[in-house]
């Protein structure tokens, strides 16, 4: 996924900007905004988990009382756990589980609805993700928008968006 999206980046910024890439996430209708999977910073792994298996994503946007986004919970983080050998307890909270992730994580990537699908493909890249969890005002959860969904709006929808949306 990364390695074409960092083609996609490469190749776009060399060749004429679509115009769809000038296009808002909401105009487009890129992402996922109806009954998003997330978890509270007191959940236990294990629920995470099996969140993970029903809902067949790869990743959890920790989500406060207020309704904020604090953090993700990815399935990379789960391998993590693996590795360190935290996995025998798995009734620890998401927050205890964070607590073994790698100091080089620089928080939850977001974004807005009303950002261009240029500015989304350049942050996913700078930051090397696989998702940005898209936020209203209050950085509350409106939904997520994966490589996937990228991917699959760019490359396997027919004729291309800028045929969709004429």
């Amino acid at each position: 996924h990364k390695r074409i999206l960092k083609f996609l980046q490469l190749f776009v910024s060399e060749m004429p900007k679509p115009a769809f890439m000038k296009q808002t996430l909401e105009e487009l209708g890129i992402g996922t905004y109806n009954n998003i999977a997330f978890i509270h910073p007191d959940t236990p792994i294990i629920k995470a988990l099996n969140i993970f298996v029903d809902r067949r994503v790869s990743a959890l946007p920790v989500v406060d009382e207020s309704g904020k986004v604090v953090d993700i919970y990815s399935k990379f983080d789960v391998i993590n756990l693996a590795a360190e050998k935290t996995y025998n307890n798995l009734d620890i909270t998401v927050t205890q589980a964070l607590r073994h992730r790698s100091q080089y994580f620089e928080g939850v990537m977001k974004c807005n609805r009303l950002e261009t699908l240029e500015t989304i493909v350049d942050r996913i890249v700078k930051a090397e993700v696989h998702r940005l969890v898209v936020v209203d005002e209050h950085a509350s959860i409106v939904g997520i928008v994966s490589l996937s969904d990228i991917l699959q709006a760019l490359v396997l929808t027919p004729a291309g968006i800028d045929a969709q949306h004429s």
